[in-house]
């Protein structure tokens, strides 16, 4: 389509007839610096977000073309200024895509290979699959446009940056993670914004075998260990490996009549169980007032009488020697952590708890946690592909003479040009429980293959 035409079509949209001759009669022969069309698009943003400041849908709402539309006439003749039609409809058009669903970013929101999306300023868009990084080429027309953008997001779930709070951490209800921080304490650039997305939408078993997580046979005996209720369980790895969505998708293995609590600084479980609660964290104000903490809210819970207790993340010395404590006392718990393999896991708690008791001997911290932890699940992102995959599985035991005794159950390698796992042990101190939902481990042959095919490049 030629230009002339495709001018000719955003003229037939957004021309009104009652002030299309006005309008073009009195348009100015120079064209408006973008000096002049980022003030009318701040300030026509300020109108329509009067009217969607109090919706619960701004993120995703399609906000109708005729009320931008009007919000630009309404700026316009509050300056005394008039546009021609197509650059009235050129500035309806950027203003759109600025202020509804993901804006510029949709496009990378809606490829489901793109896993991160990292903005460094309103020119440069980052994304990653897995853990690649690439440029993107995406970018917004202003800072001020770039800055607004964030704004709205964040409006959409009651938050906001500023120098007294300048980042922010939220979640969406379909998992989307977004970290943002504020420009005053991002050097040059910024302000920074990051978007997580999980691409294990669904969560069940089945997808995480479909998207080839692990091989049937080891989801099935972390099933059938979480459907016992008798094992606490932590999930570790680096950032981005999946672990709060493994996590999501065991919880949905929990008793019809279980009670639940999850602890969270933002909400990211999301479990679908008719008995589930979620505390959650909440910083102090400006005053330095009304900061609630993790270790706060794992206390609360043994007043819940939960049969679950949910962690989403071990930060802090005192939230893990909380969560441990509790799962000493009888409460089972799954919780994530970020470590580089299985058996750092078992450092990373010695770490944290040490420094939440720092009188307390090294042997005495071992043994709490041999007494509370019952199986480490280790995830990592598969280089090439980008998968994230279950590395290794222990099962730790008891504390004797100064070590903590773990059983590794299974591990990843890379055999016969193909994803697999080894069984690294044929029997379970859960052997009674796995039996209990049909499951034996003498069966299971050495090596687990997933289904979804070979990836290709390299491998780990």
């Amino acid at each position: 389509m030629s230009t002339d035409g495709a001018q000719d079509i955003l003229s037939d949209l957004f021309t009104t007839k009652t002030n299309s001759v006005e309008r073009i009669t009195k348009v100015t022969e120079k064209a408006p610096t973008e000096s002049f069309n980022a003030t009318i698009m701040r300030e026509a943003r300020v109108e329509i977000g009067k009217l969607h400041t109090q919706s619960s849908n701004y993120l995703t709402n399609e906000i109708e073309e005729s009320t931008i539309a009007s919000a630009i006439d309404k700026v316009l003749k509050k300056k005394g200024e008039i546009l021609s039609d197509i650059k009235r409809a050129g500035l309806i058009v950027q203003l759109k895509q600025d202020l509804t669903g993901w804006g510029p970013l949709q496009s990378l929101i809606d490829n489901p290979e793109v896993t991160d999306i990292h903005c460094y300023d309103y020119k440069t868009v980052v994304l990653q699959r897995g853990k690649d990084s690439e440029s993107t080429g995406i970018s917004w027309p202003s800072h001020q446009s770039y800055t607004s953008f964030i704004d709205r997001l964040l409006l959409s779930l009651d938050r906001s940056i500023s120098t007294q709070q300048h980042t922010i951490d939220v979640s969406l209800p379909n998992g989307i993670r977004i970290n943002a921080i504020h420009e005053s304490v991002c050097g040059a650039r910024g302000p920074y914004l990051s978007i997580r997305i999980p691409r294990v939408v669904k969560a069940d078993l089945e997808t995480i075998i479909n998207y080839g997580m692990a091989p049937r046979k080891i989801v099935d005996y972390l099933a059938a260990i979480v459907r016992s209720g008798k094992a606490t369980i932590i999930i570790s790895g680096e950032t981005g490996t999946g672990k709060t969505t493994l996590l999501r998708c065991l919880s949905t293995l929990f008793g019809p009549r279980e009670s639940i609590v999850s602890v969270e600084d933002t909400p990211e479980v999301n479990c679908q169980h008719q008995f589930f609660r979620c505390l959650v964290s909440r910083p102090a104000n400006m005053e330095g007032a009304g900061e609630v903490t993790l270790q706060e809210h794992i206390k609360a819970t043994l007043r819940m009488t939960p049969t679950r207790v949910i962690l989403g993340e071990m930060r802090t010395p005192q939230a893990a020697e909380s969560f441990l404590e509790s799962a000493q006392t009888g409460h089972v718990g799954l919780s994530t952590l970020h470590a580089r393999n299985a058996k750092e896991t078992l450092v990373r708690l010695e770490s944290l708890l040490g420094r939440a008791q720092k009188t307390v001997s090294t042997d005495i911290i071992r043994q709490q946690i041999a007494l509370a932890v019952d199986v480490i699940v280790w995830l990592f992102r598969e280089k090439g592909t980008g998968i994230p995959r279950v590395g290794e599985i222990i099962e730790v035991a008891h504390f004797v003479e100064g070590v903590i005794q773990v059983r590794p159950m299974f591990s990843y390698s890379y055999h016969h040009n193909r994803p697999s796992w080894r069984v690294e042990s044929w029997s379970s101190q859960f052997d009674k429980e796995l039996l209990n939902d049909g499951l034996s481990l003498s069966t299971f042959p050495s090596e687990l293959y997933v289904d979804n095919g070979i990836p290709q490049g390299d491998h780990q």
